[in-house]
């Protein structure tokens, strides 16, 4: 990987070498380390989720009286740990929750993504099934937040809003960040919007191993792994208003692939001999920023500046090396822990599930061994992980990936990773999740499930599953007259 280098003075020159110092210790965690703030141990789990009014599922605006903002401003009466204040707006809480029975409290933050998603980070804690409760006792306060304010919302768990039809549907934050990323992605790829504003996912975030190889297994199982989590977490009903049955598989890593492949995906050369922490580092010197964030919260513009272009210009601090690691959105990264960000957002119980699953088979050098078997690890490349995002969206659960059906992948997974839970709560809560594959099924199939239940089909609908869509039918087969001006047959599309 070659570094993006234009230095046009040794001042700019000796800034670069020092802030490629401060990025790497950032992304190696060394700098973090090094902060007493930062806990290092522990699981992280950082759960999207799009809040939606129960009576029309549609999603809540950010401002006004019944808005997003005013139900943060109404939960710091219960968190007292700290307010996340930008551009004169509340878009963020922190604080800590005691569980009942559990010594150690968990830090909790909750803050706001770009089209309202809220974005609860739970953790560190070695126990997922702590987090899971830490999730619950947040969604509780949420609960009780609405009914003091008389509002009747809950916390929608889909890749993809499902209210909506279009981006433009959903008005961004009121934030400067937000104008200036519209403005870049509007001249990206046709879903960059899209992801920003109407996506939500399940991020999982582990400490890095201590020695950077084991640090680099780690990270090429689970980009390995990402096509195959991505399919297995499945939780998309609707895409840009599509019916649930037309929406494709994967749909909110569908779109996210055709959001900037310079930023997002897979990392270029993560297989090929060499990577480790400092080729990670010239890659995302490479990759523009589109906007930097200073420490006296000040945002500007980064163009069509890479990050190598920005690290010339002004002396990072670890604080700032850290906002602008987060503006890189690859399936995996490296920010001083290893965050998994492929899954689809899950409703709790099913985050959790799927946290095991990241646990398990992480957690020891035999459970990573076994996984390598599995996926072949030995002939990986990063043409094999884009043959498997393809042949998983288009042929499902007949898929073969890595020389291996999707359904053997599967049910190994599982298996790996529940040897390598030691607790039987844990092995039974990940069973959540791979029941349903032992059946072939994922999320999405019990929202597709639920809406067959409770759909009431239009004409339209019925009518195409009668003769198929697209298909010319004589109004004189249906019931009712023509449309004025129309013809006496009409063409049915979903």
């Amino acid at each position: 990987m070659a570094k993006h280098t234009r230095i046009r003075t040794n001042e700019q020159r000796e800034r670069l070498l020092l802030n490629r110092e401060t990025l790497l210790s950032v992304i190696d965690g060394s700098a973090i380390a090094r902060s007493v703030a930062q806990p290092q141990g522990g699981m992280t789990i950082t759960l999207e989720r799009i809040l939606t009014k129960r009576s029309s599922g549609d999603s809540v605006p950010f401002e006004g009286d019944t808005g997003i903002e005013r139900l943060l401003s109404e939960l710091t009466e219960t968190y007292q740990g700290g307010r996340l204040v930008i551009d004169d707006h509340l878009v963020g809480i922190s604080g800590t929750l005691v569980i009942e029975g559990q010594d150690a409290p968990i830090d909790l933050r909750a803050t706001l993504g770009s089209g309202g998603q809220v974005r609860l980070r739970v953790g560190p804690s070695s126990s997922p099934l702590r987090l899971l409760d830490a999730i619950r006792v947040f969604d509780r306060h949420v609960h009780l937040a609405c009914k003091r304010l008389g509002l009747s919302y809950e916390l929608t768990a889909q890749g993809y809003n499902p209210s909506v039809a279009s981006p433009s549907d959903v008005v961004p934050l009121p934030l400067s960040s937000q104008a200036l990323l519209n403005t870049y992605l509007s001249h990206t790829g046709r879903y960059a919007r899209d992801a920003m504003r109407c996506t939500a996912s399940t991020r999982i975030s582990l400490p890095l191993d201590a020695h950077e190889q084991d640090a680099v297994t780690s990270y090429r199982i689970f980009a390995a792994l990402s096509p195959v989590i991505a399919f297995l977490t499945d939780n998309s009903l609707r895409l840009r208003g599509s019916g649930p049955r037309q929406t494709p598989r994967m749909a909110r890593s569908l779109v996210w692939s055709q959001v900037d492949p310079t930023r997002c995906g897979l990392v270029p050369g993560t297989f090929a001999p060499g990577f480790g922490f400092a080729a990670y580092e010239s890659w995302v010197e490479g990759v523009c920023p589109i906007l930097f964030v200073s420490d006296d919260h000040l945002t500007f513009s980064t163009g069509s500046n890479t990050c190598a272009r920005v690290m010339e210009e002004r002396d990072l601090s670890v604080s700032e090396a850290r906002r602008l690691l987060r503006t890189i959105m690859p399936d995996v990264r490296w920010n001083g822990r290893l965050e998994i960000c492929c899954a689809d957002s899950l409703p709790p119980r099913l985050a959790v599930a799927y946290a095991l699953l990241a646990k398990g088979v992480s957690g020891s050098a035999a459970e990573r061994e076994s996984v390598c078997k599995l996926l072949n690890m030995d002939e990986m490349s990063d043409d094999a992980v884009e043959r498997a995002w393809h042949d998983l969206r288009e042929l499902g659960w007949a898929a073969r990936v890595y020389g291996r059906p999707i359904t053997q992948i599967a049910n190994e997974l599982a298996s790996i990773a529940s040897r390598g839970l030691e607790d039987r709560d844990e092995r039974r809560a990940l069973d959540t999740l791979s029941q349903m594959w032992e059946v072939h099924s994922v999320p999405r199939d019990i929202l597709l499930d639920k809406w067959e239940r409770t759909h009431v089909p239009s004409k339209d609908e019925e009518a195409i599953e009668l003769y198929g869509e697209g298909a010319v039918i004589p109004y004189e087969q249906l019931a009712g007259d023509p449309p004025a001006g129309q013809t006496a047959v009409m063409r049915f599309k979903r």
